[in-house]
């Protein structure tokens, strides 16, 4: 078990953590942190070497907190791309098989795909259907017109103006059968701590469902260990989380936070963000998930509003505020 959950197995042995689905001990804590770490949740190397390059940098996403808090999306997560559905959603394409069509029509519309890969919708730029070409295509059952990649995103969310998920299915089809596939797992959770909140209630929701639970359990984690003891005022300032570049230092310190606002801010808003930073700190590595945009790059990062009262540390991530 890694220094965090060595440390405040040491502070509570014999306590309970209280979460909103009952009481969690640091056994079972124990037990799922293994259980993460040991799951197959397939190897990505290839796809972030092809199309997922660059990483979206701390500065970037601290300026996209300044111009995107408090706003509403200004066009739908799926403008612009083809979506399949999925269980619970839909997924965005970002790359599409309609694009290596020969017919230049076709290669200008947006598709919908079913389950079974079936495209069940065909529509131009204006947003108008296109039954004939859709049935012209249907009509092939072999679909040889299916060639090439295809590339999903995970039932995407707005992000501080980024669309994101954790999850991406990449398909390799010849002439309409498929040849290979990569990136296709069970597992849904964002991150190790959503996933020792995960409940019945959850197993069968989208990601985006089990992000707030992960992040009130980081609060009731650092309530334990914390010495700070807030008996007065409240206070309520914003951090982004992120994972350390590559350095010598982020093998001892993997994760940190950078202050983005804070109300009421003073010299003990600053204490408490430093202490947050330290518990932060000895979070281990791969806790986090990245996010995939649909930009094509990686965001190793988290927002987050913190609250800090007498009850304790209450930890709220923006995705679902």
């Amino acid at each position: 078990m890694k220094v965090l959950f060595k440390s405040l197995a040491l502070i509570a042995s014999f306590v309970s953590v209280s979460s909103a689905y009952g009481q969690m001990s640091f056994d079972y804590l124990g037990q799922k942190w293994n259980e993460y770490q040991q799951r197959r949740t397939g190897d990505l190397t290839s796809l972030h070497q092809r199309h997922f390059k660059d990483t979206i940098s701390v500065a970037e996403m601290k300026e996209a907190f300044v111009k995107y808090n408090g706003t509403k999306p200004s066009k739908s997560i799926y403008a612009d791309f083809d979506s399949a559905t999925y269980i619970h959603g839909y997924d965005v394409m970002l790359i599409s098989p309609l694009k290596n069509n020969a017919d230049k029509k076709v290669r200008e519309c947006r598709g919908i795909w079913g389950l079974t890969g079936t495209l069940t919708g065909l529509y131009d730029k204006n947003g108008v259907a296109q039954e004939a070409l859709l049935d012209k295509l249907n009509s092939d059952k072999t679909r040889k017109w299916l060639n090439g990649e295809v590339l999903k995103l995970g039932e995407p969310r707005w992000y501080m103006g980024f669309s994101v998920s954790p999850r991406i299915n990449w398909d390799y089809y010849k002439e309409g059968k498929l040849i290979a596939r990569m990136g296709y797992s069970p597992y849904n959770e964002p991150d190790f701590f959503s996933y020792a909140q995960k409940t019945k209630k959850m197993l069968d929701g989208n990601w985006a469902s089990m992000v707030d639970a992960g992040a009130k359990m980081l609060g009731v984690l650092h309530t334990m260990q914390s010495s700070v003891n807030q008996e007065k005022s409240e206070y309520t300032f914003s951090v982004v989380l992120y994972e350390r570049p590559s350095t010598k230092k982020k093998l001892d310190c993997p994760y940190t936070i950078e202050l983005l606002k804070a109300e009421n801010a003073d010299q003990y808003t600053e204490a408490l963000f430093q202490n947050l930073k330290s518990f932060v700190e000895q979070i281990p590595a791969k806790s986090f998930k990245p996010y995939y945009t649909t930009d094509f790059r990686i965001m190793t990062g988290r927002y987050y509003k913190v609250t800090v009262d007498k009850c304790g540390w209450l930890i709220e991530d923006y995705l679902t505020l």
